[in-house]
């Protein structure tokens, strides 16, 4: 039998006869053809519906759930590639004009422009972060736990890209990142308290930060873009792991970013900052701060809360307090040795941004808290500090000057009058 007499018969009998796919066909429509019997028309169903974008994710979500499991299953495998054209789709409307207000319905992008500016070259920076990591930033708006697994596992990836190379005595940074989309990946997701939360295990980033690699030429060398820098700002100002937040604020300070002085004031004065995270900023002021900044510290300099003991492994063990780490940024920040100032300075330049390295050595380590090496140079700073820095209103003691009238609002000096004698007649 023909396949014209097929046709004919069937319709004769009341069969159904495929349908005509078009550009015009509807979506609805489409969605049933992927459980139709012929391979061609469910292959050219999923093409069409790929084609239609947008205006296809409504049918295919709905779709999902599905009674006929085939349509169901075909819908979800769908689903990714039409929203990569819509995402597509917009970021083209997004570059399209800058001035513009930015497309609704494109993930964490309200949030990304918040922390970089709406600039051109913000967009630019956005684009190419969702070319090729648009579905995990898309995760993590749906999912966050599942994002942060993603993201977990892209820290993984660097990291053992560069321990592959490691292990062959090539010990370069620069191979860790396929570029600056994944970048800006890094430190945007990094910055998402959701899926912070949701960490599982040590995070890689802390060796992001060694060297002069990618990451660090990205925020701060000649490369560094003004988005790229404010992403990284963000991300300082976000992240929850204070040991890793040191390390971006030692490249912040390497880089003399004095952006991120706005950044290290904030931290410091935040109430519900634990003392280890507000050591660990106070030290960034050493590169960052000036001699207007030693009065921020004052308030500390009776805060015998320890911060940690370490012992170097050639000497006494040192005990760190909260009070230790402020005075020996005050002198540092007043120009000042610290050696000088009872500080163990045999590791040279790590002393500054490391808050290790602000102990003193305790008398009896049966007897916490009593140090006659401590008590000695907070003494002699406190000395110091009366004689040097009174007299121009940067030390803890000084008199501020009350702040004078512009010269047209203060009111006019009266002079005395002179009386006159009176004559006697």
């Amino acid at each position: 039998m023909s396949v014209c007499a097929a046709v004919a018969l069937a319709s004769l009998l009341g069969a159904p006869t495929p349908a005509a796919i078009t550009p015009q066909s509807k979506p609805e429509d489409l969605v049933r053809l992927l459980a139709d019997k012929s391979y061609k028309v469910r292959e050219k169903a999923a093409t069409e519906l790929i084609r239609k974008g947008s205006s296809a994710l409504a049918a295919l979500t709905a779709a999902t759930k599905d009674p006929d499991p085939e349509v169901a299953e075909r819908s979800k495998q769908l689903l990714p590639q039409v929203a990569a054209v819509e995402r597509n789709e917009k970021l083209v409307l997004l570059l399209k004009d800058p001035s513009a207000p930015p497309p609704k319905g494109l993930a964490g992008l309200e949030t990304f422009l918040k922390a970089t500016g709406d600039t051109k070259e913000a967009r630019e920076l956005y684009a190419e972060l969702m070319h090729h990591h648009g579905r995990e930033v898309e995760l993590a708006e749906k999912d966050p736990r599942k994002g942060a697994e993603e993201f977990m596992m892209f820290c993984e990836d660097a990291y053992n890209r560069y321990q592959a190379n490691a292990r062959m005595g090539r010990y370069n940074m620069d191979n860790m990142f396929g570029g600056r989309q994944d970048i800006s990946y890094l430190l945007f997701a990094a910055s998402d308290t959701r899926l912070r939360k949701n960490d599982n295990g040590m995070n890689k980033m802390y060796m992001f930060f060694n060297g002069g690699g990618q990451l660090v030429k990205a925020v701060s060398g000649k490369d560094g873009s003004p988005a790229m820098k404010k992403l990284f700002l963000n991300w300082l100002e976000h992240e929850p792991q204070s040991w890793i937040q040191q390390q971006g604020f030692q490249v912040a300070a390497n880089a003399g970013m004095k952006e991120a002085l706005p950044l290290v004031l904030r931290l410091l004065e935040k109430k519900d900052s634990d003392n280890q995270s507000r050591v660990q900023v106070m030290t960034a002021l050493t590169r960052l701060g000036g001699k207007e900044h030693i009065p921020l510290l004052d308030k500390y300099l009776s805060d015998a809360t320890q911060i940690t003991s370490i012992n170097f492994g050639n000497g006494d063990t040192l005990v760190v307090q909260v009070r230790d780490v402020a005075m020996g940024v005050q002198v540092q920040l007043a120009g000042q040795k610290l050696a000088d100032f009872g500080f163990d300075t045999r590791f040279g330049n790590a002393v500054g941004m490391s808050y290790h390295y602000y102990g003193f050595r305790e008398d009896d380590p049966k007897e916490p808290n009593k140090s006659k090496a401590r008590d000695e140079a907070h003494a002699k700073w406190k000395d110091w500090t009366a004689k040097n820095l009174k007299k121009d209103g940067k030390g803890p003691d000084a008199k501020k000057d009350e702040p004078k009238a512009p010269e047209k609002d203060r009111p006019a000096e009266s002079k005395p009058v002179e009386k006159k004698p009176v004559e006697k007649k």
